[in-house]
């Protein structure tokens, strides 16, 4: 992978800025809908943002990870929810091409792939499930916080195969139309409103051998695309690019947070701060570097990680199992950053953001949301990687 972006990404990206000023003037309005207007889900498939990492010959863009990071992270600027339904739905693209043979996706594609969105869960909360001649029959499936549930087309789903006593045997993933899924209308939250993240389930909807992966498999790269082998970015280390995901929307957000706080500075009385402005404070200035250097830091791990998984996969090599380990410490050392940005900018701020106008309060609660991701905790991914630095086992099965 070239340390320079190609013409193609470069183009994409600076799309991604035009369209998210467009975005931006919808914020408001997204959040109040409890979901993402029809109108910007059209406008991010006919910029290509959803089919960044979708194959060339599916009508994809067939881009790099570092070009998606890019762009997911203008988007989540101008729109939390927005940016976090892009880059759910985005990096399901990859997902799906790597976990699947050709039949499945000449059966996802095949009919009008201009249509195709994904949504899903990897982690099922309720899931009964038989193998059947030519299947799987899922007899109840329940899964909590689908981002994209209410524009998706296809869903791409974790499910467990246990024994009679309840014991996992074999953790697979499927891919199904979304037809078959019934949305619970229960996304009332703190924040991300607007992504709809509602909880969907499953009931006795038989599923094709053909659309049911092993989960480990993919997870340590015996991807099941083979009419795809010949093509890097499908090489691409699947869990980190996935948590990924995760992370570069709150990115965005605190971004965004630094740039309103620079901006409302020449406007800000101050208080016993001992100047008439804000501005003018030596707290204000020690505050506002300190977040500014953790949101830089948070941005050169997350970025650097993204290159790093182009790196490997332009060799067509799966990222070794201690570097996929480290990949999530990364992404959650970052989200840990962007806490204490946010902290830094709010001791700097005052109480201004309380007030349902202010456009920090509603980033302060859509960055909340995202940084109580357990798969982003700090704390999680520090302890299995510790545990790896020692020379025990991960208790992570997942990386």
């Amino acid at each position: 992978m070239p340390d320079v972006l190609t013409k193609n990404e470069l183009a994409i990206i600076d799309e991604a800025k035009v369209l998210a000023e467009k975005i931006r003037g919808r914020a408001k309005i997204t959040e109040e809908l409890r979901r993402i207007p029809e109108e910007t889900i059209q406008e991010l498939k006919d910029t290509g943002i959803i089919k960044i990492l979708r194959p060339k010959r599916y009508g994809g863009l067939q881009l790099s990870v570092e070009t998606y990071a890019r762009v997911i992270v203008e988007i989540s600027k101008a729109c939390a929810s927005t940016g976090w339904i892009a880059s759910l739905c985005a990096i399901r693209e990859l997902m799906v091409a790597e976990s699947f043979n050709e039949e499945a996706h000449e059966e996802i594609f095949g009919q009008d792939p201009e249509d195709v969105l994904f949504a899903g869960v990897y982690e099922p909360r309720e899931c009964k499930v038989q193998k059947v001649d030519g299947g799987y029959l899922i007899e109840e499936g329940h899964w909590m916080f689908c981002s994209g549930s209410l524009h998706a087309t296809w869903g791409y789903f974790g499910m467990y195969i246990k024994d009679e006593n309840g014991e996992i045997l074999e953790q697979l993933l499927m891919t199904v139309p979304f037809s078959k899924l019934e949305i619970e209308d229960d996304w009332y939250t703190l924040g991300l409103r607007g992504t709809g993240s509602n909880a969907v389930r499953m009931k006795n909807v038989f599923v094709p051998e053909n659309r049911v992966t092993s989960y480990l498999d993919v997870l340590n790269g015996d991807f099941k695309s083979s009419h795809l082998r010949d093509i890097p970015l499908y090489s691409t280390a699947l869990f980190p690019a996935l948590i990924l995901s995760l992370g570069l929307p709150a990115l965005g957000v605190v971004q965004e947070m630094l740039e309103n706080f620079k901006k409302g500075l020449p406007y800000r009385t101050a208080v016993h701060m001992g100047v008439k402005m804000i501005k003018d404070a030596a707290s204000t200035h020690t505050l506002f570097a300190t977040a500014t250097i953790k949101v830089e830091t948070a941005e050169m791990y997350l970025m650097n990680l993204a290159k790093s998984m182009d790196e490997w996969a332009d060799k067509q090599e799966i990222m070794p199992k201690e570097l996929r380990l480290k990949a999530l410490t990364d992404i959650g050392y970052a989200n840990e950053l962007l806490k204490e940005a946010m902290d830094e900018l709010l001791a700097a701020s005052g109480s201004g953001f309380v007030y349902d106008q202010s456009p920090m309060q509603r980033l302060i609660r859509d960055f909340m949301t995202m940084h109580s991701h357990r798969s982003l905790s700090p704390v999680i991914t520090r302890e299995n990687y510790g545990r790896l630095l020692v020379g025990l086992e991960p208790n992570a099965i997942r990386y």
